[in-house]
This record gives structure tokens, sequence and C-alpha cells, in this order.
């Protein structure tokens, strides 16, 4: 017998798990888009080039930058798909779901405000932005699995594969 909301054995998927992963995938999509964008970002960033204010805007625009983006891409994609442009409120949809993007880049803005009050060192952000990263792409990938499944293996595997590319821009940081 098949868990609920899991594919069954048949290989077919019930219909409200396709439409749970569709909507968790999205979001899930999303917010990768932002830390890739940060990561990209940070790559260029050494420790004391901008005041926390300067840093936290620069990270909450790149998120916005990739949400826009997102958004950008997801309407063209979904009109070539439909042939017609998308109405308003499909537009509002994708809009909801590509603001995720913003979410890592705005928790880095307020981690880089927050240390700067508490008087964390200004460098210690971006030096430890690399490994948080990393991390979050794992747990992104891992959990918009095993969320879905329940299963470990393929959320590991997921999280794994994810990870790796987040290891390409970690290592292009180590360059420097």
């Amino acid at each position: 017998m098949d868990a609920p909301n899991s594919i069954p054995a048949t290989g077919a998927v019930s219909p409200a798990w396709s439409k749970r992963r569709k909507s968790a995938a999205n979001g899930v999509a999303s917010v990768l888009y932002g830390v890739i964008a940060i990561m990209s970002a940070e790559l260029g960033v050494q420790p004391g080039t901008f005041t926390p204010l300067e840093a936290a805007i620069g990270a909450v625009l790149v998120g916005l930058a990739m949400a826009l983006t997102r958004l950008f891409v997801e309407i063209v994609k979904q009109e070539t798909e439909l042939g017609s442009h998308v109405r308003v409120w499909q537009a509002l949809d994708i809009l909801r779901t590509s603001m995720l993007a913003m979410l890592f880049p705005t928790a880095v803005g307020a981690w880089i405000l927050i240390g700067s009050s508490l008087g964390v060192r200004r460098g210690f952000f971006v030096d430890w932005l690399p490994y948080i990263s990393v991390l979050t792409v794992f747990s992104l990938g891992f959990g918009s699995s095993y969320i879905l499944g329940g299963q470990a293996r393929p959320a590991f595997l997921r999280g794994s594969s994810w990870t790796l590319l987040s290891l390409v821009l970690f290592a292009a940081k180590q360059l420097e």
C-alpha cells in the first residue's frame, strides 16, 4: 500500500501529490535563485569593502533583482506554453512565488545589520556566507524531496546534487 501523497507503485502521480509538489517545487526554486544570487554577488566582495548598511541594502537589492528576473522568465515561459499572454491573476501568482527569491538575501541583510549592532567583526559574514549558503542549498534540495516523498535516500541525493552547484561557486570564492 502506498503512503499518502506518495508516488504509487505504478509510477502514476496522485493529483494531490502533484499539486503540492508543483507548489513546493516552485517555492524552493525561487529560494534557491536567491541563495545562488547571493553566492554569485559575494564572489567579488572583500571583507570591509562596504559598510554594514551598504552590504545589507546590496543583499536585498540582489534578491530583488533575482526575484524580478525569475518573475519575467516565468511569465515568458508560461506565455510560450499557453500561446497567449498570462492573465493578471496568473502574473500575481507568479509574482508571489518569485518573491521567495528575496528570502535568503533579506535574511543575509538582516544578519549583517544585527551582527553589526551586536559588535560582530565586519568580515565575519563574508567569511561564513559561503558555508551558510552551501548548507542552505543542501537543505533546500533535501527538504524539497523529503517533505514530498518521505524517503531519505532520494532526498539526500537531491540535496547532494544541488550542493554541487553551490560548491562550484564556493570553489571560485576560494581561488581569491
